[in-house]
Parts: structure tokens; C-alpha cells; sequence
């Protein structure tokens, strides 16, 4: 009779194998790391990685996904807990502000990101997944906080909410992008520039 393994020794196991390919990640690069680097630091052998993830890309997918969960809690929370637009999306810009691009580990996690996003430019599947992940989670909510702050005339009406939400977040990754090039980026002090100029460019005459 085969053994019988708990739920939670396997959530422990596929979490070291995540935890294990995000390294390999940002140590060799999303395409230069293999399924071997990845068995060598988990010390979990080939045969029992493939139980859990069928190639690179579905651990990939799956820490994208969690991630995801991560953020979109995150940001879900810290909204609830504000009453005005002009107060989300001020938090919106505090959230960002708290991240450390250029330090570890939050380093790793969007080097692998971004040279993620430029593989799946070549990959339909790929690039139609990050899409929806970026409507589901950064467009949407934001478009509905403008709205709302448009309806109730607390935000100015000669502006398209997704133009906006578009603008806000170009801002956003153009910031931590740039860290990821040039660590003397001065990232908080640009976002802090960003917040002083985006949100009273917001507010209703």
C-alpha cells in the first residue's frame, strides 16, 4: 500500500518548489534557468517536481498566480478601508512607495517579472494571460474608484477612467522598471513627484 501524504506536506512541497524556482529565476534568468537548477536547489528529485508541475512555465504561472492573490488582497483591503477616491488612490501610491525595488528580495521578484512579461510577448497564450491579469487586477479597480469619485463629484469629469488607470500604472511600473536598470534610481522620491502632480490633477474644480 502506496503511503499516505497529508495535504499540507503537499502545500509544504510544491511552496519549496516555488520558492526554489524563484531563485533559479533571478539568479539565471526566467529563460536560462532549467527544471535541473531548479531539482538541485530544492534538493526534491525530478520525478517528484513533475508530480506537482508539468514544465518551467507552469511554476512560473503558478507563482504569478500567487502573487496575484497576494496583490489583489492587498490592494482590495487597503481600498475598503478609505472612504474618498482621492484617498484610495492616494493609498494606491503609498503602497508602491513602501516597496524596495532595489533590495532583496523584492529585487528578484520583479527581475523575474519583467523579463517574463518580454518572453510572453512571443507567446499568445502567455501574453493573453499577463493581460488579463493586468486588467483583472490594476485596470479594474481603479477604473471603478474613478468612476466613483466622478459620480459623486469629488473628481473632475473631462477624463477618460481608463486612460487614467492606464496612466497611473504606466507610472508605477515605469518607476520600478527603472530601478530594476539603474539601481541609483532615486524610485521613492520619483513616486513621491508622481503622487504631488497625478492626485490634485484629479480633484474637481
Amino acid at each position: 500500500m502506496a503511503p499516505i501524504v497529508s495535504e499540507q506536506y503537499k502545500m509544504k512541497k510544491k511552496q519549496q518548489i516555488l520558492d526554489s524556482a524563484l531563485i533559479c529565476f533571478a539568479n539565471k534568468g526566467y529563460q536560462q534557468a532549467t527544471m535541473d537548477d531548479i531539482v538541485q536547489h530544492s534538493g526534491i528529485s525530478k520525478g517528484a517536481i513533475y508530480n506537482y508541475f508539468k514544465s518551467k512555465e507552469e511554476i512560473y504561472i503558478e507563482l504569478m498566480n500567487e502573487n496575484t492573490k497576494i496583490v489583489d488582497e492587498d490592494i482590495k483591503e487597503g481600498i475598503r478601508v478609505h472612504k474618498t477616491a482621492l484617498e484610495k488612490v492616494s493609498y494606491l501610491f503609498d503602497l508602491y512607495l513602501r516597496n524596495k525595488p532595489s533590495e532583496s528580495p523584492e529585487q528578484e521578484i520583479f527581475l523575474v517579472y519583467y523579463e517574463f512579461r518580454l518572453h510572453a510577448t512571443r507567446d499568445e497564450k502567455l501574453f493573453n494571460l499577463l493581460q488579463e491579469r493586468k486588467k483583472f487586477i490594476f485596470i479594474e479597480n481603479l477604473v471603478d474608484i474613478l468612476v466613483e469619485g466622478q459620480k459623486n463629484g469629488e473628481l473632475r469629469q473631462d477624463f477618460n477612467p481608463e486612460i487614467m488607470a492606464n496612466t497611473f500604472w504606466s507610472m508605477i511600473h515605469g518607476a520600478t522598471l527603472s530601478t530594476i536598470i539603474d539601481m541609483d534610481f532615486p524610485y521613492h522620491e520619483v513616486l513621491e513627484n508622481m503622487k504631488a502632480m497625478f492626485i490634485p490633477y484629479l480633484k474637481s474644480n
